[in-house]
């Protein structure tokens, strides 16, 4: 893939790729999340345990924020939320960046706490609206299939995009709803597994046929799909489906 670097504005880091209890919350992959940057701008989607010490080692300095975007309230999602926030916004000293966020997540079973929201701007984000935040557009999707109230969305910024599939059940309307250049899918299981809202590799496959896009890369993986090696289920789906399909690992760079 490519390093971190200060020349190319347009990049994806995964500061984590491990989904689920056990692979999580033993940090058998790391749970940061994935950062971007479009624009010049620094973005960080889903900041799971850990993620201020990722962006740190990254080189990834939170008070450099402009947004910060949670898919849902879970844990593995959020759970260095307020690190991230505390340090963007240097303790609360300064004011500075957007939070977008279910209202579940801010108001029902808040995730983030209250004693300094009125140091940066929440927005509780709605099905099929656009936010815009340095020339950088966030489409939101339809609400997903998933246990709690769960978005994912868009980014785009000129003619650089990407789509960000966060956890969910698999439903028909996904591939047409997130066509981008680049696909980021979080695929907990190998295998579908009746009773859970994850998605799996099998639904990548159903994903494939009606979308496929310059690169998908998978990433979330629970511990049964890790026993599987990611890579090489990527490698298979590649070679069946002619489409560029790769596992992300913890530390990947790609250029955008």
């Amino acid at each position: 893939m490519a390093k971190i670097n200060t020349i190319n504005d347009c990049q994806l880091i995964f500061l984590g790729t491990g989904g689920g209890r056990f692979t999580v919350f033993n940090q058998i992959r790391k749970s940061g999340g994935i950062w971007f940057k479009l624009n010049g701008k620094l973005f960080a989607i889903d900041p799971g345990p850990g993620a201020l010490v990722e962006a740190i080692k990254h080189k990834l300095y939170p008070s450099k924020l402009a947004a910060i975007f949670l898919s849902h309230r879970h844990l593995d999602h959020s759970a260095d939320m307020n690190a991230i926030i505390e340090s963007m916004t240097e303790g609360g000293h300064k004011k500075r960046g957007i939070v977008f966020a279910p209202r579940e997540a801010t108001e029902e079973d808040p995730v983030i706490l209250r004693y300094n929201r009125k140091n940066f701007e929440i927005v509780n984000q709605t099905e099929f609206h656009t936010y815009e935040v340095n020339n950088v557009r966030i489409g939101v999707k339809a609400k997903h299939m998933h246990t709690t109230e769960t978005y994912g969305a868009i980014f785009s910024f000129q003619y650089h995009n990407f789509a960000f599939i966060p956890d969910t059940l698999y439903f028909d309307d996904l591939p047409e709803l997130y066509r981008a250049d680049i696909v980021i899918m979080n695929t907990v299981f190998c295998h579908e597994r009746q009773g859970f809202m994850h998605l799996s590799s099998d639904d990548v496959y159903k994903f494939l046929e009606k979308n496929c896009p310059k690169k998908f890369i998978m990433t979330h993986f629970g511990l049964s799909f890790l026993k599987e090696k990611p890579w090489e289920v990527a490698k298979k789906i590649s070679d069946e489906t002619g489409c560029n399909v790769i596992a992300a690992y913890d530390g990947m760079v790609v250029d955008i």
